[in-house]
């Protein structure tokens, strides 16, 4: 009974205490959520082979380039939506060198002869001459 004795505040029993080199807290604290922004960068970030590729090829892209350069090819397409967003990329992430340049794309909707371009697109009447 001497060795109940010693019990009570800041003395608890010594069958409940922590053994020695056992940590009290085996599990440890648990891991935080991820957070959609960890989860987006995960994402983006993984290398991926591009699909169509030959075997032999082992160019690997992350999904991020991927994503850009499905919003490139959209944008050459004529989607606007995607023009938007490409313009915008290019702007805010391109290089010095087309930063402050003009991009667009030139849209043809018709393959002609340079006789017929000449023929459709030519002025039809001379300009008026001042008097």
């Amino acid at each position: 009974m001497s060795k109940n004795s010693d019990v009570g505040y800041g003395k608890p029993p010594t069958e409940t205490q922590f053994k020695k080199g056992q940590s009290g807290n085996p599990k440890g604290r648990p891991r935080k959520a991820a957070s959609q922004r960890r989860i987006v960068e995960k994402v983006l970030g993984e290398k991926q082979r591009l699909a169509g590729q030959p075997k032999g090829a082992r160019v690997l892209f992350t999904g991020l380039e991927l994503v850009i350069m499905a919003v490139k090819q959209l944008a050459a397409s004529g989607h606007n939506s995607a023009t938007k967003l490409f313009l915008w990329l290019s702007e805010k992430f391109g290089t010095e060198e087309t930063a402050g340049r003009e991009i667009g794309f030139l849209v043809v909707p018709e393959v002609l002869t340079e006789e017929e371009w000449v023929e459709k697109y030519s002025p039809k009447d001379d300009l008026p001459e001042e008097e």
